[in-house]
C-alpha cells in the first residue's frame, strides 16, 4: 500500500482543526537538530529508516531548523515548523507531543531522538502491543546499541542492512537503561506534558515515572527491537554535557517540573515483549537486570563526570 504524500505546515501558520498531517496505524515524531556537519548525516540515516519500517509508519518532523524542511520535502515526510520554545530559544518537549496529537490521527504515536536507527523489528513490535487485549493504555521503551556510523545508508539494500546489523553484534555496545531514545505509547497518553526543555536532562525518566501511578504497563523491547544509536560528539552543545544533563539551568528547571529526577522508577519497565508475549517482569528478573546495568550507569557517570 503506497503512502499519501505528506503536507507541511510552515512557520507563521497556525494549526486548523482540519490539519491532519498523519493517518498511519503509527507516527512517529521528532525534533531534529540543525542538518549541518555530522548531525546531517546520523539524521538523514535514523529519519529514513522510520521511514521505511513500513507502510503504516509515517514520519512527522518539527521546527525551523536549518534543512528540516529541505529534507521532508524530499523524503515526503510531514512537516510542521513551528515550535514552542523556552526564553533560552530551546524547544519544548510538550509542544510537538500536542501538535502531534493534534495533526494525526494514528492510535500509536512514538517520540524518537533524530540520530536512532530502528530496524524492522521495531514495526514488528508495535503491531503486537496494538494487537494485545492485556491493556487499554501502554508505554514501551527499549535499550539502544551505541555504534559509530560514518556514511549513508541504502535502506532499500540488504547487503548494507545486514553489515549493520552484523556491525552491532561484533562492535555495538549496549548503554545503560536509563538512556532512553524513544518512547511509544497508544494515543491517550501524553496530551499534556510539562514544559520540558528537550536535548536537558530528567525529562525522559519523567516519561516512565508519569505512568506508574496509573497503573499503566511499562513494557521493554530491548529483547526484539535494534535500536542504534548512532555515535557523535557535543559540539553542538553550548556547554559539557554534565551541564546540559545534570547541573545546567534548564536540566534543574526539567527536574524542578518532573518533580525529582526519577532515577529508579524512570527507567524499569513492569513488562517485557519476548517471543510475541508480553509478560510481568517479576522481582527476582528485575533485581537480575538492575545489576546488569550497575556497570553500564557507572561508565555513563564516568563519561558525564568527564565530558566525554
Amino acid at each position: 500500500m503506497a503512502k499519501e504524500v505528506v503536507q507541511s505546515i510552515p512557520a507563521g501558520e497556525t494549526l486548523a482543526k482540519n490539519d491532519v498531517l498523519c493517518r498511519a496505524p503509527v507516527t512517529i515524531f521528532a525534533m531534529p537538530k540543525p542538518f549541518v556537519g555530522d548531525a546531517e548525516l546520523i539524521q538523514k540515516n535514523a529519519i529514513r529508516s522510520w521511514a521505511q519500517l513500513s507502510p503504516a509508519v509515517e514520519v512527522l518532523l518539527f521546527g525551523d531548523e536549518d534543512g528540516i524542511a529541505e529534507f521532508a520535502a524530499e523524503n515526503n515526510v510531514a512537516h510542521v515548523s513551528h515550535v514552542d520554545r523556552n526564553s533560552n530559544g530551546t524547544p519544548l518537549v510538550s509542544s510537538a507531543f500536542l501538535m502531534a496529537h493534534e495533526v494525526t490521527t494514528s492510535p500509536i504515536l512514538v517520540y524518537c531522538n533524530a540520530d536512532v536507527i530502528l530496524d524492522r523489528g521495531f514495526a514488528a513490535a508495535l503491531e503486537q502491543l496494538s494487537n494485545q487485549s492485556q491493556f487499554d493504555d501502554w508505554l514501551a521503551i527499549g535499550q539502544r546499541t551505541n555504534l559509530s556510523v560514518d556514511f549513508e545508508i541504502d535502506f532499500q539494500n540488504p547487503t548494507q542492512l545486514q553489515q549493520l546489523r552484523q556491525r552491532c553484534k561484533t562492535e555495538g555496545v549496549r548503554s545503560s537503561a536509563v538512556c532512553k531514545e524513544y518512547f511509544a505509547f497508544n494515543r491517550e497518553l501524553f496530551r499534556s506534558v510539562p514544559p520540558f526543555a528537550v536535548g536537558r536532562g530528567n525529562w525522559d525518566n519523567w516519561m516512565v515515572a508519569s505512568v506508574k501511578p496509573n497503573a499503566v504497563p511499562v513494557v521493554d523491547l530491548s529483547q526484539v527491537v535494534t535500536v542504534v544509536h548512532q555515535a557523535h560528539d557535543y559540539s553542538h552543545m553550548q556547554a559539557s554535557r554534565m551541564n546540559c544533563y545534570v547541573n545546567g539551568e534548564e536540566a534543574k528547571e526539567n527536574q524542578r517540573l518532573a518533580g525529582g529526577r526519577n532515577l529508579i522508577s524512570g527507567t524499569t519497565c513492569s513488562h517485557r515483549l519476548v517471543d510475541g508475549r508480553i509478560t510481568k517482569i517479576g522481582l527476582v528478573r528485575a533485581s537480575i537486570d538492575f545489576l546488569t546495568d550497575l556497570p553500564r550507569f557507572a561508565k555513563l557517570m564516568t563519561q558525564l563526570l568527564f565530558g566525554r
